[in-house]
């Protein structure tokens, strides 16, 4: 194999994390690597960290920019690739040694133009929470398959049966055949403008796609920080949502999958708001003003119009009982299951 692949790693505010997630790369078994490490104006001392890794290895290329957010320093690196595939890792995670190899060998064995794999949750100091093993009921989708089957599921679990295949929609657990992109001219959408902006790339990118493997192992080790769920309250992520559910509505009627992609769009835009009250409950807001900020998510016409429209009868027994308790409009019992399942988590 003398395939080059190009590593993208954004940069910003992770000089904690930085160099073990850049050991991680630079250490692969597989040696012929690009590392684009894009600074994406960081105020801390990962410029500086970058600039060094930049001495010391020849691999790598640093690009220092103004601040634009993750979307658009992934495109930075895109655009400054000159391997043959390319992977996207997050600058606080890293992976396992053998990652780019057994990718590598994958996508050259089964011309898969997508790799996709497993994860890790651990804690900031690598402590092990959970891991995630994808389990579709093949390996190799191709043609038709990756946009009316494979992508589906890679949304969402099937809210008729409960089917979950445990695949997920994220840019860093993939290698990324660069030839695809350069063909398609395929970019990341900016999360300032879409949240939860990988489901709306990889939406998109999944409809260009021939041929995706799912590898049943858990390469990469996604840091998990817990502690910023309350700080992280933003009054406006709720009408964001409804951004995201037209614009993935719009996207899969272009692609001519609004039948395929329906359920899916629902059951991920239904996770996302209860995702907005999980950090409502764990916000630093009085109890009133958090009842008050879940009161109008629950009563508003778009949710509940939404948990009308789902198939949930294969949901797990608290969302079933959540998208019961949201459809009746029954905030406290709605704050109570929210706030039981925050604690479960913690």
């Amino acid at each position: 194999m003398n395939e080059l692949v190009s590593v993208v790693v954004p940069v910003y505010n992770v000089e904690k994390y930085l160099n073990r997630c850049i050991s991680s790369i630079a250490n692969q078994t597989y040696k012929n690597l690009e590392i684009i490490l894009v600074d994406d104006g960081s105020p801390d001392n990962c410029p500086q960290i970058c600039d060094e890794w930049a001495a010391k290895d020849i691999r790598v290329k640093v690009i220092h920019k103004k601040n634009q957010g993750l979307g658009l320093a992934r495109n930075t690196g895109i655009d400054n690739a000159t391997g043959d595939y390319i992977c996207f890792f997050d600058s606080d995670d890293s992976i396992e040694p053998d990652t780019i190899e057994t990718c590598v060998n994958i996508a050259l064995e089964h011309n898969a133009e997508l790799v996709v794999f497993g994860h890790d949750d651990v804690t900031p100091d690598m402590k092990l929470l959970g891991t995630h093993i994808p389990c579709p009921k093949k390996n190799l989708f191709t043609a038709d398959e990756v946009k009316e089957v494979l992508l589906p599921y890679s949304l969402y679990s099937n809210l008729e049966t409960g089917e979950d295949w445990n695949i997920v929609m994220s840019a860093w657990n993939k290698l990324y055949s660069m030839n695809i992109i350069k063909k398609s001219g395929w970019r990341f959408a900016s999360e300032r403008e879409i949240i939860s902006e990988d489901f709306y790339s990889l939406t998109e990118l999944y409809g260009y796609l021939g041929s995706v493997y799912i590898l049943d192992k858990a390469f990469y080790h996604y840091t998990v920080n817990n502690a910023s769920l309350s700080r992280s309250y933003r009054p406006d992520r709720f009408e964001r949502i409804k951004v995201f559910y037209d614009v993935m509505n719009s996207l899969s009627k272009r692609m001519g999958l609004c039948d395929v992609l329906d359920q899916s769009i629902k059951g991920v835009t239904f996770g996302l708001i209860i995702g907005t009250m999980k950090i409502i409950v764990a916000s630093e807001l009085s109890f009133k003003q958090r009842c008050s900020e879940l009161r109008k998510i629950v009563k508003d016409n778009f949710l509940q119009n939404l948990v009308s429209e789902t198939e949930y009868s294969g949901a797990g027994w608290q969302k079933k009982l959540l998208y019961k308790a949201t459809k009746n409009k029954l905030v406290l019992l709605c704050f109570l299951l929210v706030y039981l399942k925050n604690k479960c988590d913690a």
